[in-house]
């Protein structure tokens, strides 16, 4: 069985990339798990592949799950990873690929073919990175490069301007007394003086 080796970069990161090697009879559900095993991203969000020409422009689509639009009857299926064999959709030996992953996130890779072997060797187990290059970003410094950040780090952090402040919990009378409270008359007296008489309304 042929066994294909792969070079995976971040479109982003040209300085990050894994080789990857993976038998021709294997899907691209095999191929989509070790990109993430090899960058230490979870398996968590949404992902495709996009078989592409030699200039990275995005073609045949195959999706981790069935997209397909079934209402349409002029829409042309999807195939899905785990029914497509890499066999079937290879076909240039310097074949080029689109992956994308995390739709949010929008991790894009550009993969490679660049070797093709025409057995696999005894006692390997496939996929199999066999090359690493640089350090992967974290699957989500996007988010947190905009300055997203959870509900619980928002109240530390609104905690933590309110000690420097010196401003704490306060009780109703002290409220009352800084005058954070306003007076029942106030609404009554800028009616006034606006010329609205209550008893008309």
């Amino acid at each position: 069985m042929a066994v294909y080796k792969f070079k995976v970069t971040f479109e982003e990161y040209d300085e990050v990339s894994r080789v990857i090697e993976i038998k021709s009879s294997q899907t691209f559900l095999d191929f989509h798990k070790a990109i993430l095993d090899a960058i230490g991203f979870d398996q968590k969000q949404m992902a495709s592949f996009y078989m592409s020409d030699d200039s990275w422009r995005k073609e045949q689509e195959i999706s981790l799950e069935d997209m397909s639009d079934y209402e349409d009857d002029n829409s042309i299926p999807i195939p899905t990873m785990k029914d497509s064999r890499l066999s079937m959709f290879i076909n240039d030996p310097h074949q080029k690929i689109v992956y994308v992953y995390d739709y949010m996130e929008m991790w894009t890779f550009h993969i490679e073919l660049i070797g093709i072997e025409a057995k696999e060797k005894t006692g390997t187990k496939y996929p199999l990175c066999t090359k690493t290059i640089g350090i992967a970003p974290k699957q989500h410094s996007k988010v947190q490069n905009l300055g997203i950040i959870d509900e619980s780090e928002f109240d530390e952090l609104t905690k933590g301007i309110l000690d420097k402040a010196g401003v704490g919990a306060i009780s109703d009378d002290e409220a009352d007394e800084h005058g954070l409270f306003e007076d029942e008359n106030d609404e009554d007296d800028e009616m006034e003086n606006f010329g609205f008489d209550e008893e008309q309304y």
